[in-house]
């Protein structure tokens, strides 16, 4: 996410009412629940699944058969992949976990990670460095190998780094993180999808890619990043369908939705959108705007509950550094979408983009994932 103030955000977030309570945690390390934490709608329990290593930061998770993979960012390694200053060293890790939080393996992973996605049923990919200089590592779960590539070319052409990842038809599409907007965009092609008076762009326009196909070279130790989508592409804005230019600033997290289509979060501009046909010629794009109690409210993760079956969710709370479980009495429903930001837990209704927050009182509540059972 592009690390600008919030204001508006954070003054609506302290008016979040807190009426419920959280259940003690099971499984995992026996840690208390932060009393902050409160829910405030639906039927729900809230455990804790697994806790930081030392003072490493969960973020992304993602499942693989009978284990999920979290993400542990080291904070002396910059969104970067730079030092802190002050750091002398760093080092972030993926963990394995089995599904009652017991840790399987740990792997170093260079940089600040961010992504990950189960390329297939031996192999995790991990991205690193969501604001510049771009890594992709590969874990081969059968050996416990891993191997980190660095991009073949100097910089991406959106100017910063690879966000979350998701496997589409057998390609791998990761987010175009941190891209450079200008306020002069020649030509101006508004109304933008961030702004539909088109009136002003608060963020800027960013005209460069805002997806990438991640692809590794023969050669072992690079990747390619080819655009897949540019951010100043025709887009119906919803729920009218309203014509407009897309305009991305903050490509962050990704998700695929119950028909297949790739959603990618705009962190900061507060939509969710939606690609049709990733990768084909007929490739459209839908923007959708998030708002809580009518407010414009950014989101980090965003996931949509499996149609059938029996499923729990993880949910990661950076700062706080917990991993929380999170039962639904009588299970989910099917094909609901949750979101998680700005210390909330949200049910999202993917139709209107209206919000309504089921737990408040997190810190940085960032990756989500529904585990399969």
């Amino acid at each position: 996410m592009k690390r600008k103030s919030l204001l508006a955000v954070a003054s609506l977030a302290s008016t979040l009412c807190a009426c419920g309570g959280a259940t003690d945690n099971v499984g995992g390390p026996v840690t208390n629940i932060p009393s902050s934490v409160q829910l405030t709608a639906g039927s729900y329990t809230l455990s804790v699944f697994a806790q930081a290593q030392g003072v490493l930061r969960p973020d992304d998770i993602v499942q693989l058969g009978s284990t999920v993979f979290i993400v542990y960012q080291d904070n002396n390694n910059l969104p970067d992949g730079t030092l802190a200053p002050g750091a002398a060293s760093a080092q972030s890790e993926v963990i394995e976990f089995d599904l009652n939080g017991n840790i399987l393996q740990t792997f170093d992973v260079p940089g600040h990670p961010d992504g990950l996605v189960a390329y297939n049923a031996d192999t995790v990919w991990v991205s690193s460095n969501e604001d510049a200089n771009p890594i992709v590592s590969v874990i081969d779960t059968k050996t416990n190998a891993l191997k980190s590539l660095t991009l073949d070319v100097a910089a991406l052409p959106n100017g910063g780094g690879l966000d979350d990842m998701k496997l589409i038809n057998g390609v791998v599409y990761a987010s175009a993180s941190n891209p450079t907007t200008t306020f002069t965009p020649t030509p101006n092609l508004g109304p933008y999808s961030t702004d539909s008076s088109g009136a002003t762009f608060a963020y800027g326009v960013n005209i460069g890619p805002a997806l990438y196909a991640i692809t590794l070279n023969g050669d072992g130790a690079t990747f390619h990043a080819t655009p897949a989508l540019m951010s100043s592409t025709p887009a119906n804005l919803l729920p009218g369908n309203t014509p407009v230019t897309l305009n991305m600033t903050d490509p962050d997290s990704s998700a695929i939705d119950p028909h297949g289509d790739l959603v990618i979060d705009s962190q900061q501009d507060s939509e969710l959108v939606f690609v049709k046909g990733v990768g084909t010629a007929g490739q459209t794009v839908s923007v959708l705007p998030l708002t809580l109690y009518g407010n414009p409210w950014p989101v980090d993760d965003v996931r949509w509950s499996p149609s059938s079956g029996n499923s729990f969710m993880l949910l990661s709370d950076n700062q706080q550094l917990l991993v929380y479980r999170i039962d639904a009495a009588g299970g989910f429903a099917a094909n609901q979408a949750y979101s998680a930001g700005q210390g909330t837990l949200l049910e999202t209704n993917a139709t209107t983009g209206v919000m309504v927050p089921i737990y408040v009182g997190m810190k940085t509540p960032h990756g989500l994932v529904f585990v399969s059972f």
